[in-house]
């Protein structure tokens, strides 16, 4: 009986053995001849019945990688160095790569770390850099009601990066604003700084600071329309904003819980003063599509902003990014708030207007020039209400915006 158990076994382990060797053989011939498709068949195949290889592993993560299927290949390199315990240069730099177009840079240059000498000059990392890339933009809100002294709004914001190490990169962030509302002109100047620090793979860690500075000049509407009976006030605010957040990924999936804290102070005519202060619990999340090639992207962010003073309000988005093409893509956002004095995408815009936003639909269109050098559009739609004078209007926005990567 022990023959007949031990005939039978050694029979399966050869079986076994002569069917991995034939996955090896088939894979081997087809990467050669660049049909990557095939090989994802069989590579496949392979892996569901346990009789897969280094060899047939390598060129499947290979195939996915030239199919532009980045999400797939790093995860079969990331097996291949956990199975087979393997980690030459063509695996550290197809890994690099797969995580960089898949949109995980901070990974790429987390890895990047323990990289050769050599290798590390081959694909030209740079772990600090003092200036990342430059950006600028500027653009216009056209207001549909300018009969009654709801101006048009101007725009511009100037922006830097920068790399300092394998693990934190930081975001700066100049704009100015400018609009005629009814009965006041204000103008107002933001500072907003942001960092990523990458504490280990796939999890990273993002506080944000944004100060805003508002000076108001402002005057009744009936003294507006008596120009001899004028009475003005100016009135100065200062807004404060403390974010953070948590990102964790995994494989095409992210989520991010944030928090971010707001405190503003306001000042008229250097006597009156008053302090105002809200939280905003927020969740955002998102998932590449594999159906479709992982060109196209959702997401899905839901707030709750907590005020002492108007009570809690549910503020929600969702959005979309098409890869159209290697150097265009398109994005989408819908935001619904019916409210004012939130945050939004990491604490970097502030809606603190007079009026409450009652929802917005937002579209850019991006093209690349080349790898270090592109250019967006961006058109939006908005909903506003004035509560205090009771009408509704709406904005039209256009914001054209210039990227150099170094």
């Amino acid at each position: 009986m022990k023959k007949i158990f031990l005939s039978y076994m050694l029979g399966l382990t050869s079986l076994v053995i002569a069917q991995t060797s034939s996955y090896s053989t088939e894979t081997l011939a087809l990467y050669n001849d660049k049909n990557w498709n095939e090989i994802i068949k069989i590579g496949e195949v392979a892996i569901q019945k346990n009789q897969s290889s280094y060899d047939v592993e390598y060129r499947l993560a290979v195939a996915y990688y030239n199919k532009y299927k980045y999400f797939d290949s790093a995860r079969h390199f990331e097996n291949i160095k956990k199975t087979y315990n393997m980690n030459n240069d063509a695996i550290q730099e197809y890994l690099y790569y797969s995580y960089l177009f898949s949109g995980r840079e901070q990974n790429a240059l987390l890895i990047s770390k323990k990289f050769p000498f050599h290798l590390q000059q081959k694909i030209e990392m740079k772990s600090f850099e003092f200036i990342d890339y430059l950006n600028t933009e500027a653009g216009i809100k056209i207001s549909s009601r300018r009969d009654i002294d709801v101006e048009n709004m101007s725009y511009f914001n100037f922006g830097l990066g920068q790399k300092l190490g394998y693990h934190l990169k930081l975001n700066h962030a100049y704009t100015s604003l400018s609009q005629n509302y009814i009965d006041f002109d204000y103008k107002q100047k933001e500072y907003y700084l942001n960092a990523n620090l990458q504490v280990a793979k796939s999890l990273t860690l993002i506080p944000a600071y944004h100060y805003i500075n508002i000076t108001e000049n402002a005057e009744s509407l009936a003294n507006r329309r008596q120009p001899n009976i004028i009475t003005t006030r100016a009135n100065e605010e200062k807004i404060h904003l403390l974010h953070f957040a948590l990102k964790k990924q995994w494989n095409r999936f992210f989520i991010m819980p944030n928090i971010t804290y707001s405190s503003a102070n306001i000042v008229v005519d250097n006597i009156e003063e008053e302090t105002r202060n809200n939280t905003q619990y927020g969740l955002d999340m998102g998932y590449t599509i594999k159906g479709l090639k992982d060109k196209l992207w959702l997401g899905l962010g839901a707030n709750t902003l907590v005020d002492n003073n108007s009570g809690n309000k549910f503020i929600w988005n969702t959005k979309a990014h098409y890869q159209i093409s290697p150097k265009t893509f398109l994005y989408i956002n819908y935001l619904n708030a019916n409210t004012s004095n939130f945050s939004e995408n990491n604490a970097m815009y502030y809606y603190n207007s007079v009026s409450v936003l009652i929802d917005k639909i937002s579209t850019t269109f991006g093209y690349n020039f080349t790898t270090k050098f592109s250019w967006f559009i961006n058109y939006q739609y908005e909903n506003d209400k004035d509560i205090e004078n009771d009408f509704k209007f709406t904005y039209n926005t256009f914001i054209s915006g210039l990227k150099y990567d170094f």
